[in-house]
């Protein structure tokens, strides 16, 4: 008798979850696990349910306890990693990716693997910005671009990603997932800045560019910047007409990203001189301060 029930309350917590009711998803699904307490299922939604509230330790419990009753349901074991990352817990962590049948370093400490990279939406739940990342394991990233202010992010910040893919981006004919963000697993130390930098020609960009990464300061352009509708976004998107133009007199709204304006400014008074044809905005504006250590 008690299976029939728990399956009610459970598939009531769904529909409660679905409709945005997630105070009511939790009490049901609790109720479920309470009565048919060697059922994963609602221990599932529950550590589900805890995952996107960022509440890393009930979390990792939950799934912990749905991995237990149901050693083969990989999405547990996926949130497990999840919230075990979150959590700085390096062991568990390795346990639940290999749960997943994912091989992993040896060793008790923050995982570091080679895994290639993919592209990450920031803050999903609002206006989202897609950036490219470079991927640490299956749960974190580093930020390679340099976002937007708005998105109160920073170059090379590293973020707690999600597991579902979330729509496709395309580089050099080569398609990569794009995951939903879940929080700042690590804020990096840089800044932004933007600048209206004058680009006379492409061996200005490319010299620009150059010395940036020389001297590991973060370059974008914002000008060349796509806004996309929610259902591109989540998808494969196409050619879309750019939201953002060059500027009247032929300059760029550049992002970029440095440890302080005066390393910035530097490199951008050297490559400046190099040519009388460029120039940028002076000074370069400091637009999201580095958190402070």
């Amino acid at each position: 008798m008690r299976a029939p029930v728990a399956k009610t309350l459970n598939d009531l917590g769904n529909s409660a979850n679905d409709q945005g009711r997630f105070r009511a998803a939790k009490v049901l699904h609790s109720l479920a696990a309470r009565i048919y307490p060697t059922w994963s299922s609602p221990w599932y939604n529950l550590g589900l349910q805890a995952k996107y509230r960022c509440e890393w330790q009930a979390s990792l419990r939950y799934n912990q306890k749905a991995t237990q009753l149901d050693p083969e349901d990989e999405a547990s074991w996926w949130n497990l990693g999840i919230a075990a990352t979150a959590l700085s817990d390096g062991q568990e962590a390795r346990r639940a990716w290999r749960g997943c049948g994912i091989a992993v370093p040896e060793g008790s400490g923050e995982i570091q693997m080679a895994v290639g990279r993919c592209c990450v939406r920031l803050n999903p739940n609002s206006n989202g910005e897609v950036v490219w990342c470079r991927r640490l394991d299956p749960a974190r990233t580093v930020i390679e671009n340099v976002p937007l202010p708005e998105s109160r992010h920073r170059f090379k910040d590293i973020v707690l990603n999600d597991g579902a893919q979330e729509g496709t981006r395309t580089s050099n004919d080569r398609e990569y997932p794009v995951f939903n963000e879940l929080e700042i697993w690590q804020p990096s130390g840089y800044s932004t800045f933007r600048s209206s930098v004058l680009l006379p020609d492409e061996d200005a960009e490319r010299r620009l560019v150059s010395l940036c990464h020389e001297r590991d300061i973060g370059i974008d352009d914002w000008s060349a910047m796509r806004i996309l509708c929610s259902t591109c976004s989540l998808g494969s998107p196409g050619p879309h007409d750019c939201a953002e133009h060059d500027l009247d007199d032929g300059a760029r709204r550049v992002g970029f990203a440095a440890i302080d304006r005066s390393h910035l400014l530097s490199v951008l008074d050297q490559w400046s001189s190099e040519d009388g044809a460029r120039s940028f905005e002076e000074p370069a504006l400091e637009l999201l301060a580095s958190v402070p250590s």
